[in-house]
């Protein structure tokens, strides 16, 4: 069992490196290389920004979600968070951003329990593709067992998400999926691409005891995943898609939708009270993001709704999901100089 783990464990390591060093290379040779349309893509001579967003978030982990098991032992475990704010940094190619919940905005605490809440991301785009790396981090959450109205708080749960997101453009001489994104490039003519999305990263759910009830906790209803007070998913996919900036007036408005979907593997390990369980599970990946605003020279702003599903298959008849959807607005200023003694900022 140990020789298994210490190969698992080197293999991993094989792996993560061998994939940024290919990252890393891609970097270089797309940026020495790509050369865009200037008739559809421009860049703002203020080349700084800084960024305010609010928004709401609906963030849930499943076990055996409805839809895709025959269970009907359906458990859903979420973060009472609601409003949200965040502020992020643009420094031409990178943008560093972090968010929080705001204050005495949660819903019913006696009913919902509390949630410590924090969101953090350091991302570099280009406009051949671009690498995003985050993390967040939800400590406290409630339960609903299937269509029943009882809630459980869960002040143990914590629930983690960390990784990185990486992306190619295929079209990338005449579509800015980086003007969608980040709003830091300007397209003048409408146009699309299609894109392959990447993701290498880790998500984990812990309690002190197990995420599911007693009186429904048993090998018929759960398989592997009784009694289950851990579970942590090494995770490896990629989600080709397609999306599209509609720009008006000369850009200065504009739609970008955009959806992805994918396969990918992960690695797990389940605890409970008694033993430890490992294995490799197959996941189902899906992202689309719809932004609309205006971007200018000095103002900009876009509201955006976020969807991320990611569906992991156990042994018969087990899955569990983690699936979050967003809605907010974002506001933006640019500006000529950061540091100007620090000339490659």
């Amino acid at each position: 069992m140990n020789a298994n783990l210490k190969t698992l464990f080197s293999i991993k390591i094989v792996t993560k490196r061998y994939c940024i060093t290919v990252f890393i290379l891609a970097l270089f040779c797309s940026t020495v290389f790509a050369q865009k349309d200037t008739n559809y893509i421009v860049q703002f001579e203020r080349p700084y920004n800084i960024q305010t967003n609010t928004w709401l978030n609906d963030f849930g982990f499943y076990i055996n979600p409805p839809r895709f098991s025959f269970s009907k032992e359906v458990l859903k475990l979420s973060p009472n968070i609601s409003l949200q704010t965040g502020v992020s940094l643009g420094l031409k190619y990178f943008t560093v951003a972090f968010g929080v919940q705001i204050p005495r905005t949660s819903g019913n605490e006696d009913k919902f329990g509390r949630t410590n809440y924090y969101d953090f991301s350091f991302s570099y785009y280009q406009m051949w593709g671009g690498g995003e790396i985050y993390s967040r981090s939800f400590i406290g959450a409630y339960r609903i067992q299937g269509n029943d109205s009882n809630v459980s708080i869960r002040p143990d749960a914590k629930i983690e998400d960390h990784g990185l997101n990486f992306f190619y453009n295929f079209n990338y001489k005449k579509f800015s999926y980086r003007s969608a994104l980040s709003m830091a490039e300007f397209q003048k003519k409408s146009s699309g691409a299609f894109l392959i999305m990447g993701n290498a990263g880790i998500k984990s759910i812990r309690a002190d005891s197990s995420l599911i009830p007693n009186n429904i906790d048993s090998v018929k209803n759960y398989g592997e995943l009784t009694g289950m007070n851990f579970l942590r998913l090494w995770r490896l996919n990629f989600r080709p898609g397609y999306a599209y900036n509609f720009c008006f007036k000369n850009g200065k408005w504009f739609i970008s939708p955009s959806a992805f979907f994918g396969l990918g593997i992960a690695t797990y390990k389940i605890n409970n009270n008694k033993f430890n369980e490992t294995g490799t599970s197959l996941e189902f990946d899906t992202h689309a993001k719809l932004s609309v605003g205006k971007n200018g020279n000095k103002y900009f702003w876009n509201v955006f709704v976020t969807y991320d599903g990611n569906l992991n298959a156990f042994s018969y008849p087990n899955f569990v999901a983690f699936q979050s959807t967003s809605i907010g607005v974002n506001l933006g200023y640019r500006f000529y100089k950061l540091i100007p003694q620090i000339k490659w900022l």
